[in-house]
């Protein structure tokens, strides 16, 4: 291990010669990197040589002990100081004190008590260097983590696992930094009979978010994860005239991915929601766009919201029942949807309509 480093600082040379030879430094852990002969010298030595020790006496020219360990209070806080001076006066021994200094020592200096000083200091310094060793590998753990808890939140957030009241929380301690203002969520599914042509299909959906990050990050800021065998791209927006033009990319990106990847890919574009919170919403919406693929086709974007209009109220009869049956085909249940056709048809002759 390298040895802690030590400044000498006492405007009498001689003092300074004495200090250096009466301590076996070197079997004590510590090395003299320098001397000054007064507060400014000391400074200058201390930014150049950045020691983890200053010995310095109280009374010198230009710049005092007791001044240069308030500067080195205040500028260098890992820094032990170690006051030593021939003048036995207690308001020394107060201002030594106040501005917390290791130790306060009277002239003429003991070599064994400065030994025995020193031998406490190494053993602060081993606990400090232990210490930060263990919270620079629990930072470094924490930074490789960052990623997996980031997906984590994320996919508790759609699954409406994380209280409102704690996702800014979250967001702070994770380190996801998402501005909005307006955001959506768009699901990425790969064509299973694609994926199964090829000898590892978690490469190729690895290959296929890699495109899609390279097509939304620099546009929309997205984030993207693979959760449930999809990618899930979280995008923000400025304004709810982007959808259009987002959902006119994404339809691109389909049949890029095909270009490029060999896959076909179907993206179910989520409601357009105003938090964070609102995102499992989107994310919903985005699933439910994907379940349409049979309908609409399984190599272009699908928006939610353009074929599961939010008021519901405003549409005709004829559109409800036209969602209705739309819904059991892309649902598969046989009986339920000759049920919904029976109905239309029942209304459409009540109606008089042809």
């Amino acid at each position: 291990m390298d040895k802690y480093k030590v400044i000498l600082v006492d405007d009498e040379a001689e003092v300074i010669d004495v200090i250096e030879q009466k301590i076996a430094w070197n079997e004590l852990g510590f090395e003299v990197v320098g001397s000054a002969t007064n507060g400014v010298k000391a400074l200058e030595l201390v930014e150049k040589t950045q020691p983890d020790v200053v010995i310095t006496d109280i009374k010198m020219p230009y710049m005092d002990g007791l001044e240069l360990s308030k500067r080195l209070n205040d500028d260098y806080r890992n820094i032990h100081i170690i006051i030593f001076t021939g003048f036995d006066e207690f308001e020394y021994a107060k201002e030594a004190i106040r501005i917390e200094v290791e130790e306060y020592i009277l002239k003429p200096i003991d070599a064994g008590e400065l030994q025995e000083l020193f031998g406490r200091i190494k053993k602060s310094l081993d606990k400090e260097i232990d210490e930060k060793r263990n919270i620079d590998k629990l930072q470094e753990y924490y930074m490789e983590s960052l990623p997996l808890l980031q997906e984590h939140f994320f996919t508790s957030l759609f699954e409406g696992r994380v209280p409102a009241e704690e996702i800014d929380k979250y967001l702070v301690n994770y380190q996801i930094h998402l501005c909005g203002p307006l955001y959506l969520v768009t699901i990425l599914h790969l064509s299973s009979s694609d994926v199964k042509a090829y000898s590892n299909p978690f490469l190729m959906t690895v290959s296929v978010k890699k495109l899609a990050e390279e097509q939304l990050v620099p546009k929309y800021g997205s984030r993207t994860l693979i959760y449930l065998g999809d990618i899930i791209g979280i995008s923000q927006l400025e304004t709810a005239d982007q959808v259009a033009g987002y959902t006119d990319m994404m339809d691109e990106f389909c049949r890029q991915a095909k270009r490029v990847c060999g896959i076909r890919v179907t993206a179910g574009v989520g409601q357009l929601c105003s938090s964070v919170e609102e995102l499992k919403l989107s994310y919903q919406g985005a699933r439910n766009a994907v379940s349409y693929r049979a309908l609409y086709g399984n190599n272009r974007a699908i928006n939610i919201a353009e074929i599961e209009p939010k008021e519901k109220s405003e549409e005709t009869w004829e559109e409800e029942a036209l969602h209705r049956i739309m819904k059991q085909i892309r649902l598969g249940d046989k009986s339920a949807l000759e049920g919904e056709v029976k109905d239309c048809l029942k209304k459409f002759t009540e109606n008089g309509s042809t």
